[in-house]
């Protein structure tokens, strides 16, 4: 079985690392450890290479429709669907995405697609019957089914998940700290400005908010700056692998307070389709906190692994934290053991495994 994975958001050094980059990439660089695998995406340079046994293939662009990097005008990719067995397609609604739905279909390969919201202002399968020749749609979370189009509804499986267990796991030989961390991008719809608040409100001083993260919005930046002015807030922003890790093993609790309202008045449908930072702490032994945004709240166990509390809004953070740091060391012991009990389901090789079962069974 020879499978292209083929992912339209622009691979440059610009773009933006999030779950929509992320999960096709980790996806395709783990199915590789078991089957002819590789990644066809885009940049401003043509480029084949090998990551491990993953190979990658970007095509270059003249042309972003629109000025949107995830809808980038191509055709020489398709080229990368001939010899494939199966295709599997990521983001439903971009021109690369079509095009290589309907070749595909025509040249009788097996197409699947996962989406990740959003997508490009051109597209085909609003003409054109593209959706027919998806074998299924693959959502990664309950939430990211109901995005799913009509015409793939009944089309669409759920396979939650993954994390790289082999990459993020405990270590007993480190103390806890008592920090409390928030990893991602920073960005108004993350919702960091209300976990400040919260911080602000738990009061404890012998408490340190660790923020750990590129930034992506200057005034977004500026203003949590700002708004951190007399507490123990300390921002990372070029912290590699081992840090981040090292920072999950210590840290009392991960928060993730992404909202759909950012402070700024701006709504986002899709502010979070999994929170790949939920799926690392808790294999990393520590607790977490989440909102109620997106899908986040169907990858912590409520109460037993960590919190989901309501979005946009501090007290409600600082509670849970507060429930948090005030556990006994037994109870706080309980926490870990259950996070990492509860994340094996959700690991890669699992995720991984589930998919190839999928493209196998497809007529």
């Amino acid at each position: 079985m020879k499978i292209v994975h083929i992912t339209p958001t622009y691979f440059d050094e610009s773009s933006i690392i999030g779950g929509g980059e992320r999960y096709p990439t980790e996806l395709a660089a783990w199915m590789s450890n078991f089957v002819d695998t590789t990644l066809v995406s885009f940049s401003s340079v043509r480029r084949t290479y090998n990551q491990g046994k993953l190979k990658i293939e970007t095509y270059p662009v003249k042309h972003l429709i629109h000025g949107n990097k995830i809808n980038p005008l191509s055709f020489q990719y398709l080229r990368s669907i001939i010899s494939a067995d199966i295709v599997h397609i990521h983001h439903i609604h971009t021109l690369v995405s079509d095009l290589g739905c309907l070749i595909a279909g025509l040249l009788g390969k097996r197409v699947f697609v996962t989406d990740y919201g959003g997508g490009g202002s051109l597209v085909l399968n609003h003409k054109l019957p593209v959706f027919r020749s998806y074998k299924n749609a693959i959502a990664y979370s309950r939430f990211g089914l109901d995005f799913i189009p009509v015409e793939l509804q009944k089309k669409s499986v759920l396979i939650k998940g993954g994390i790289d267990t082999d990459k993020f796991y405990p270590d007993t030989s480190l103390k806890k700290e008592n920090n409390i961390l928030y990893v991602g991008r920073i960005l108004p719809h993350k919702g960091i400005n209300y976990l400040i608040d919260g911080f602000h409100l738990l009061n404890r001083s012998d408490y340190k908010l660790k923020i750990i993260g590129r930034v992506y919005s200057e005034q977004f930046y500026q203003d949590i700056k700002h708004q951190t002015e007399g507490l123990n807030v300390e921002f990372v922003h070029d912290a590699n692998d081992q840090r981040l890790i090292q920072e999950y093993r210590t840290a009392t609790v991960t928060v993730l307070p992404s909202v759909h309202t950012n402070c700024y008045g701006d709504y986002t449908p899709v502010p979070e389709l999994m929170g790949f930072t939920l799926l690392e702490s808790q294999a990393c032994g520590t607790p977490v906190i989440c909102t109620d945004a997106g899908a986040m709240h169907e990858f912590l166990d409520n109460a037993k692994t960590g919190f989901v509390v309501k979005q946009n809004s501090g007290e409600a953070i600082a509670t849970a934290l507060r429930q948090i740091v005030n556990l006994s060391p037994l109870e706080y012991a309980e926490y870990q053991i259950r996070c990492r009990e509860w994340i094996n389901p959700l690991s890669w090789l699992t995720v991984v495994q589930r998919h190839l079962d999928i493209y196998k069974d497809a007529k």
